[in-house]
This record gives structure tokens, sequence and C-alpha cells, in this order.
């Protein structure tokens, strides 16, 4: 993996989603769906020809019509710097418990690994970054001499935006369908294009939030 990654944790609730998706029509009969074997990501789920045309009905019908999207949950660890995270902070989602600074950011000595740069890592922005990882490290060194407190709260004033940080996150299919059409062509292209890559990795995302 890379300095920035989305890794999978476990994926839950294909089946009760798809037999909720069905009540309102009450047509349990013509389901055609069914679970295998767990694997490394929670349950395996193939979805049959009858279930998948009427998910992609609901899904063209809009937000009220396919909340079983809702149902779909994926776990997932997410490092992504603070930056990309203030964007993904705008959006509705379930659950993330986030690495703190305030507790952990004195524990071990920075260095540029733990900052995303991209391309400007090189040359003369790399060289001034440089001083920047030099000065959090004397406020942290004034930390461990001393015990104050202060050290830490300069650390965390002076801490770049581009500081990685992973958070265990819980999402839904359709929050993460919402994020991936209005991110797919987004500037920050290499950080969200890691989000766009993992969500086409998730099963059937690409068949029910993306194609029509």
């Amino acid at each position: 993996m890379g300095l920035i990654y989305i890794d999978t944790l476990e994926i839950a609730g294909f089946y009760p989603a798809l037999y909720g998706m069905r009540n309102p029509f009450n047509s349990h009969d013509k389901m055609d769906s069914w679970s295998g074997e767990p694997d490394l990501f929670g349950e395996t789920f193939v979805i049959g020809e009858n279930d998948m045309k009427l998910a992609k009905k609901l899904i063209r019908g809009g937000s009220e019509h396919r909340k079983f999207l809702r149902q779909i949950q994926v776990w997932s660890n997410v490092r992504m710097p603070r930056y990309w995270w203030s964007e993904a902070d705008t959006y509705k989602f379930g659950t993330k418990n986030s690495e703190s600074t305030m507790h952990t950011l004195h524990k071990r000595e920075f260095s540029k690994e733990d900052f995303y740069l991209g391309e400007m890592d090189k040359g003369t922005y790399g060289q001034a970054f440089e001083a920047i990882v030099g000065l959090l490290n004397n406020l942290r060194d004034g930390y461990i001499e001393t015990n104050d407190y202060q050290y830490v709260i300069a650390m965390k004033r002076m801490l770049p935006e581009s500081f990685i940080q992973t958070r265990t996150w819980n999402a839904n299919y359709e929050e993460l369908m919402n994020m991936y059409h209005q991110r797919k062509s987004h500037r920050l292209k290499e950080e969200w294009g890691v989000f766009i890559d993992w969500c086409e990795s998730l099963p059937y995302f690409l068949e029910l939030c993306v194609e029509k």
C-alpha cells in the first residue's frame, strides 16, 4: 500500500436489504439472490437477475425508492490527509473512530512519511517541508523534556493539513454512491482517485451505484 489508502474491513447487509426491498411489492417469492460462504470481508452474496432488475429500477426512482442501499453497510480503515477528511466530512455518513492528535501526536518522532505531499515532495517544496517536520520534532522534544502540555498544543496548531490520519469508517452504499458521483472528477485527483478506485472494488457497487 502507498501512503494513503482505504482498506475494507467488512461488508454486510445484502440479504436483509434486498429482502426489505421487496416488502412494498409483497414479492418475496420472486427473490433469486442467495448468500454464500463468508469471506475475508464478511458475507459473500450473489444477486439474482430478478433482484438486480428491481434494484436498478428502484435506484433510478430516486432516494425515496432506493432506501435499501442504506442497509448495505461497509466498514473500512481510511488513511488520508487531514485536508481530504475536511472535504469528506461535509457528507453525512455513519460513524468513524479516528486517531487522536491530542493524545497521540507526541508518541513518536515525526517524519515526512507522516504527511502526504504528492508531487510537492520533490525539489524546493520537499526541502522546505523538512523544516516543518524539524520544528514539530523540536516541539515534541520540548514536551518530553518538560512535560509541559503547551508544547503539544503548539504542535496541534502548527500541524499541516497534509498530516495523514487513519479513521475506521462505517458507511452505506447510498452514502458512498453520492460521494462517488460528486467526487469522481474532483481536482484532488490522487486523493479522491483512491476513494473512487476503492468504491469500484466493492461487490456490486458498479452494478448498483454506477451503471444505469
